[in-house]
Protein backbone atom coordinates (compact mmCIF):
# COMPACT_ATOMS: atom_id res chain seq x y z
CA UNK A 1 0.00 0.00 0.00
CA UNK A 2 1.48 3.01 -0.71
CA UNK A 3 1.77 6.59 1.24
CA UNK A 4 0.34 8.89 -0.93
CA UNK A 5 -2.70 6.88 -0.66
CA UNK A 6 -2.77 6.15 2.34
CA UNK A 7 -1.93 9.78 3.60
CA UNK A 8 -5.08 10.90 1.05
CA UNK A 9 -7.43 8.55 2.43
CA UNK A 10 -6.72 9.95 6.10
CA UNK A 11 -6.75 13.54 5.17
CA UNK A 12 -9.65 13.77 2.81
CA UNK A 13 -12.02 11.94 4.84
CA UNK A 14 -12.17 14.45 7.63
CA UNK A 15 -11.22 17.45 4.67
CA UNK A 16 -14.62 16.38 3.06
CA UNK A 17 -16.69 14.98 5.83
CA UNK A 18 -15.70 11.73 5.36
CA UNK A 19 -15.68 11.38 1.82
CA UNK A 20 -13.00 9.63 0.73
CA UNK A 21 -11.44 10.87 -2.10
CA UNK A 22 -8.45 9.23 -4.30
CA UNK A 23 -5.38 11.64 -5.37
CA UNK A 24 -5.91 12.99 -8.64
CA UNK A 25 -2.34 12.93 -9.26
CA UNK A 26 -0.37 10.04 -10.15
CA UNK A 27 2.62 9.28 -7.61
CA UNK A 28 4.68 8.65 -11.09
CA UNK A 29 3.47 11.50 -13.36
CA UNK A 30 5.39 12.75 -16.23
CA UNK A 31 7.08 15.41 -16.33
CA UNK A 32 7.40 16.31 -19.75
CA UNK A 33 4.85 17.57 -22.50
CA UNK A 34 2.96 15.19 -24.53
CA UNK A 35 1.22 15.22 -28.08
CA UNK A 36 -1.62 12.57 -27.82
CA UNK A 37 -3.31 11.78 -31.82
CA UNK A 38 -6.41 9.90 -31.28
CA UNK A 39 -7.53 7.77 -34.14
CA UNK A 40 -10.11 9.66 -36.77
CA UNK A 41 -12.23 6.86 -36.80
CA UNK A 42 -13.49 7.69 -33.61
CA UNK A 43 -13.62 11.48 -32.43
CA UNK A 44 -10.35 13.39 -33.99
CA UNK A 45 -8.56 14.92 -30.91
CA UNK A 46 -4.99 16.36 -31.27
CA UNK A 47 -3.24 17.45 -27.60
CA UNK A 48 -0.98 19.96 -28.14
CA UNK A 49 2.17 20.60 -25.90
CA UNK A 50 0.29 20.67 -22.66
CA UNK A 51 -0.45 24.56 -21.00
CA UNK A 52 2.12 26.15 -19.13
CA UNK A 53 1.29 29.01 -16.73
CA UNK A 54 4.21 31.94 -17.37
CA UNK A 55 7.04 33.07 -15.12
CA UNK A 56 5.11 36.79 -14.70
CA UNK A 57 1.73 35.25 -13.66
CA UNK A 58 3.82 32.73 -11.00
CA UNK A 59 5.39 36.67 -9.80
CA UNK A 60 1.88 37.84 -9.34
CA UNK A 61 0.73 35.26 -7.76
CA UNK A 62 3.46 35.15 -5.06
CA UNK A 63 3.27 39.55 -5.27
CA UNK A 64 -0.65 40.20 -5.15
CA UNK A 65 -2.07 36.64 -4.26
CA UNK A 66 -4.01 36.17 -7.05
CA UNK A 67 -3.81 36.14 -10.80
CA UNK A 68 -6.11 35.71 -14.02
CA UNK A 69 -4.82 34.04 -17.01
CA UNK A 70 -7.47 34.27 -19.70
CA UNK A 71 -7.17 31.36 -22.28
CA UNK A 72 -5.25 29.09 -20.36
CA UNK A 73 -7.06 26.34 -22.15
CA UNK A 74 -7.87 25.53 -25.82
CA UNK A 75 -11.68 26.48 -26.79
CA UNK A 76 -11.95 22.48 -27.80
CA UNK A 77 -10.33 21.57 -24.32
CA UNK A 78 -12.88 23.46 -22.69
CA UNK A 79 -15.55 22.01 -24.82
CA UNK A 80 -14.82 18.62 -24.26
CA UNK A 81 -14.58 19.00 -20.16
CA UNK A 82 -17.77 20.50 -19.99
CA UNK A 83 -19.22 17.60 -22.25
CA UNK A 84 -17.53 15.26 -19.34
CA UNK A 85 -19.66 17.75 -16.77
CA UNK A 86 -22.81 17.01 -18.51
CA UNK A 87 -21.64 13.32 -19.02
CA UNK A 88 -21.12 12.75 -15.27
CA UNK A 89 -24.60 14.70 -14.46
CA UNK A 90 -26.38 12.18 -16.44
CA UNK A 91 -24.48 9.41 -14.85
CA UNK A 92 -24.97 10.56 -11.64
CA UNK A 93 -21.91 11.96 -10.20
CA UNK A 94 -22.93 15.11 -8.58
CA UNK A 95 -23.96 15.82 -5.46
CA UNK A 96 -26.17 18.89 -4.39
CA UNK A 97 -22.93 21.40 -2.48
CA UNK A 98 -22.49 21.90 1.00
CA UNK A 99 -20.76 24.60 2.88
CA UNK A 100 -18.77 24.39 6.11
CA UNK A 101 -15.70 22.89 7.54
CA UNK A 102 -15.25 19.30 9.13
CA UNK A 103 -18.70 18.37 11.31
CA UNK A 104 -20.59 21.74 9.94
CA UNK A 105 -20.47 21.14 6.89
CA UNK A 106 -24.29 21.28 5.55
CA UNK A 107 -26.50 22.20 2.66
CA UNK A 108 -27.37 25.53 3.52
CA UNK A 109 -29.36 27.24 -0.05
CA UNK A 110 -29.72 30.54 1.36
CA UNK A 111 -25.54 30.78 1.28
CA UNK A 112 -24.62 28.01 -1.72
CA UNK A 113 -27.11 26.59 -4.84
CA UNK A 114 -24.23 24.33 -6.78
CA UNK A 115 -23.91 20.67 -7.61
CA UNK A 116 -20.24 19.32 -7.14
CA UNK A 117 -18.83 16.05 -8.34
CA UNK A 118 -15.25 15.08 -6.59
CA UNK A 119 -12.84 14.01 -9.02
CA UNK A 120 -9.54 11.42 -9.09
CA UNK A 121 -7.37 9.00 -11.07
CA UNK A 122 -9.16 5.79 -10.94
CA UNK A 123 -11.94 6.64 -9.10
CA UNK A 124 -14.45 4.04 -9.59
CA UNK A 125 -17.72 5.77 -9.63
CA UNK A 126 -16.46 7.99 -12.44
CA UNK A 127 -14.68 4.75 -14.24
CA UNK A 128 -17.84 2.85 -14.33
CA UNK A 129 -19.62 6.13 -15.87
CA UNK A 130 -17.06 7.10 -18.90
CA UNK A 131 -14.11 4.35 -18.36
CA UNK A 132 -10.92 4.57 -18.85
CA UNK A 133 -9.94 7.39 -21.36
CA UNK A 134 -12.32 10.23 -20.58
CA UNK A 135 -11.08 13.54 -21.12
CA UNK A 136 -9.34 13.70 -17.60
CA UNK A 137 -7.65 10.73 -17.67
CA UNK A 138 -6.14 10.37 -21.38
CA UNK A 139 -2.59 11.29 -22.05
CA UNK A 140 -2.42 15.26 -22.41
CA UNK A 141 -5.83 16.02 -20.44
CA UNK A 142 -7.25 17.27 -17.36
CA UNK A 143 -5.11 15.32 -14.99
CA UNK A 144 -1.74 16.19 -16.58
CA UNK A 145 -2.46 18.97 -17.51
CA UNK A 146 -2.52 19.74 -12.82
CA UNK A 147 0.43 17.49 -12.63
CA UNK A 148 2.34 20.34 -14.59
CA UNK A 149 0.60 23.12 -13.13
CA UNK A 150 1.12 21.47 -9.65
CA UNK A 151 4.85 21.49 -9.76
CA UNK A 152 5.02 25.41 -10.94
CA UNK A 153 3.16 25.80 -7.44
CA UNK A 154 5.19 23.62 -5.51
CA UNK A 155 8.14 25.45 -6.60
CA UNK A 156 6.90 28.52 -5.93
CA UNK A 157 5.86 27.17 -2.60
CA UNK A 158 9.44 26.46 -1.86
CA UNK A 159 10.45 29.68 -2.79
CA UNK A 160 8.00 31.95 -1.19
CA UNK A 161 8.00 30.10 2.61
CA UNK A 162 10.30 27.02 2.07
CA UNK A 163 7.28 24.74 2.52
CA UNK A 164 6.65 22.33 -0.89
CA UNK A 165 3.18 21.23 -1.61
CA UNK A 166 1.73 17.90 -0.69
CA UNK A 167 0.66 16.16 -4.15
CA UNK A 168 -1.33 13.29 -2.14
CA UNK A 169 -3.48 15.94 -0.25
CA UNK A 170 -4.64 18.02 -3.40
CA UNK A 171 -8.48 18.33 -3.99
CA UNK A 172 -10.29 18.43 -7.25
CA UNK A 173 -13.60 18.82 -8.15
CA UNK A 174 -16.21 19.58 -10.89
CA UNK A 175 -19.00 22.82 -9.93
CA UNK A 176 -22.25 22.88 -12.27
CA UNK A 177 -24.06 25.60 -11.00
CA UNK A 178 -27.77 25.92 -12.34
CA UNK A 179 -29.57 29.08 -13.63
CA UNK A 180 -30.40 30.86 -10.36
CA UNK A 181 -27.05 29.63 -8.47
CA UNK A 182 -24.54 31.14 -6.51
CA UNK A 183 -22.06 31.16 -3.66
CA UNK A 184 -21.97 34.17 -1.30
CA UNK A 185 -19.05 35.81 -0.19
CA UNK A 186 -16.26 32.93 2.03
CA UNK A 187 -12.87 31.81 2.36
CA UNK A 188 -10.96 28.26 1.15
CA UNK A 189 -8.83 28.10 4.12
CA UNK A 190 -10.22 28.72 7.77
CA UNK A 191 -8.32 28.60 10.64
CA UNK A 192 -8.33 25.67 13.34
CA UNK A 193 -9.97 23.25 10.25
CA UNK A 194 -8.38 20.92 8.32
CA UNK A 195 -8.88 23.44 5.58
CA UNK A 196 -6.10 25.46 6.44
CA UNK A 197 -3.67 22.83 4.75
CA UNK A 198 -5.12 24.54 1.16
CA UNK A 199 -2.02 26.88 -0.17
CA UNK A 200 -3.17 27.50 -3.61
CA UNK A 201 -6.95 27.94 -4.62
CA UNK A 202 -7.89 26.85 -8.35
CA UNK A 203 -10.84 27.88 -10.70
CA UNK A 204 -10.75 27.24 -14.17
CA UNK A 205 -13.89 28.06 -16.47
CA UNK A 206 -15.63 25.41 -18.92
CA UNK A 207 -18.53 27.50 -19.78
CA UNK A 208 -19.86 27.85 -23.53
CA UNK A 209 -18.04 30.21 -26.07
CA UNK A 210 -19.97 33.58 -26.41
CA UNK A 211 -20.97 33.82 -22.52
CA UNK A 212 -22.42 37.10 -21.68
CA UNK A 213 -20.98 39.18 -18.54
CA UNK A 214 -24.68 41.25 -18.62
CA UNK A 215 -27.09 38.11 -20.09
CA UNK A 216 -25.50 35.63 -18.70
CA UNK A 217 -23.80 36.67 -15.08
CA UNK A 218 -22.21 34.31 -12.86
CA UNK A 219 -18.86 36.32 -12.20
CA UNK A 220 -16.13 35.79 -9.30
CA UNK A 221 -16.11 38.41 -7.11
CA UNK A 222 -12.72 38.16 -5.30
CA UNK A 223 -12.60 40.79 -2.15
CA UNK A 224 -9.43 42.75 -0.92
CA UNK A 225 -10.75 44.89 1.57
CA UNK A 226 -8.40 42.50 4.44
CA UNK A 227 -11.87 40.81 6.02
CA UNK A 228 -12.47 36.97 5.83
CA UNK A 229 -16.31 36.17 5.76
CA UNK A 230 -17.70 39.75 5.60
CA UNK A 231 -15.68 43.30 5.45
CA UNK A 232 -14.55 44.55 7.88
CA UNK A 233 -16.36 47.23 9.72
CA UNK A 234 -15.89 50.81 8.25
CA UNK A 235 -13.44 49.68 5.46
CA UNK A 236 -14.26 50.83 2.37
CA UNK A 237 -15.97 47.68 0.05
CA UNK A 238 -12.73 46.56 -2.38
CA UNK A 239 -12.82 44.17 -4.93
CA UNK A 240 -12.54 42.90 -8.56
CA UNK A 241 -14.88 41.14 -10.87
CA UNK A 242 -14.05 38.07 -13.10
CA UNK A 243 -16.27 37.14 -15.84
CA UNK A 244 -16.05 33.44 -15.79
CA UNK A 245 -15.08 33.04 -20.03
CA UNK A 246 -14.18 29.23 -20.73
CA UNK A 247 -10.18 28.78 -20.59
CA UNK A 248 -9.90 31.52 -18.00
CA UNK A 249 -7.61 30.18 -14.90
CA UNK A 250 -7.72 31.66 -11.70
CA UNK A 251 -5.50 31.35 -9.16
CA UNK A 252 -5.17 33.25 -5.34
CA UNK A 253 -3.89 32.38 -1.55
CA UNK A 254 -6.41 30.29 0.02
CA UNK A 255 -6.56 31.79 3.45
CA UNK A 256 -6.06 35.38 2.12
CA UNK A 257 -8.77 35.78 -0.83
CA UNK A 258 -12.69 35.67 0.35
CA UNK A 259 -14.67 35.51 -2.99
CA UNK A 260 -17.94 34.86 -3.90
CA UNK A 261 -19.80 33.30 -7.10
CA UNK A 262 -22.65 35.88 -7.94
CA UNK A 263 -25.77 34.73 -9.34
CA UNK A 264 -25.82 33.20 -12.38
CA UNK A 265 -28.52 33.70 -15.35
CA UNK A 266 -27.27 30.40 -17.35
CA UNK A 267 -25.77 27.40 -16.33
CA UNK A 268 -22.31 27.86 -15.00
CA UNK A 269 -19.13 25.25 -15.63
CA UNK A 270 -15.93 24.98 -13.81
CA UNK A 271 -13.04 23.20 -11.96
CA UNK A 272 -12.64 24.06 -8.76
CA UNK A 273 -9.18 22.51 -7.24
CA UNK A 274 -7.03 23.23 -3.91
CA UNK A 275 -3.04 22.61 -4.04
CA UNK A 276 -1.90 21.89 -0.16
CA UNK A 277 0.60 22.08 2.02
CA UNK A 278 1.74 19.07 4.22
CA UNK A 279 0.43 18.31 7.90
CA UNK A 280 2.06 19.62 10.64
CA UNK A 281 2.66 19.42 14.22
CA UNK A 282 1.22 23.26 14.76
CA UNK A 283 -2.09 22.05 12.68
CA UNK A 284 -2.77 19.57 15.11
CA UNK A 285 -2.76 21.56 18.35
CA UNK A 286 -4.53 24.35 16.49
CA UNK A 287 -7.26 21.70 15.66
CA UNK A 288 -7.45 20.89 19.17
CA UNK A 289 -8.29 23.81 20.42
CA UNK A 290 -11.79 23.49 18.50
CA UNK A 291 -12.65 20.79 20.09
CA UNK A 292 -12.93 17.95 17.79
CA UNK A 293 -11.26 14.95 18.64
CA UNK A 294 -11.73 12.71 15.90
CA UNK A 295 -10.90 15.38 13.21
CA UNK A 296 -7.22 15.73 15.88
CA UNK A 297 -6.77 11.89 15.53
CA UNK A 298 -6.93 11.60 12.28
CA UNK A 299 -4.95 14.91 11.40
CA UNK A 300 -2.29 13.45 13.93
CA UNK A 301 -2.37 9.93 11.92
CA UNK A 302 -1.27 11.55 8.93
CA UNK A 303 1.51 13.15 10.76
CA UNK A 304 2.69 10.48 11.88
CA UNK A 305 2.94 9.22 8.45
CA UNK A 306 4.91 11.89 7.47
CA UNK A 307 7.35 11.86 10.06
CA UNK A 308 7.95 8.52 11.01
CA UNK A 309 7.19 6.95 7.21
CA UNK A 310 4.40 3.94 6.58
CA UNK A 311 6.77 1.10 7.18
CA UNK A 312 7.45 2.01 10.78
CA UNK A 313 3.69 2.37 11.86
CA UNK A 314 2.81 -0.90 10.32
CA UNK A 315 5.22 -2.36 12.37
CA UNK A 316 4.32 -1.09 15.79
Amino acid sequence: MKFSWILSLLVYAFINNGAVIEAFISPQYVRKLRVNVLSSTSQLKVATASPQIAQADLASLSEKGYVVIPNFLSRDLVDDLRDDILNLRRGGAFREAKIGQDSTNELNKNIRIAETCFLGRNRAELLKINGENSIRDRSGGLYDILDNLYDRLSDLSMKDSAIPLDRSLNELLYAYYPEGGFYRRHRDAIPNSASVLRKYSLLLYLNRDGWSPDKDAGQLRMHLDGGGDECPTGVQPNFIDIDPLGGTLVLFKSEAVPHEVLDTMSERFALVGWFNRPVSASDIVNLGEGGNLVQVGMMAVALALVTVGVSTILSL
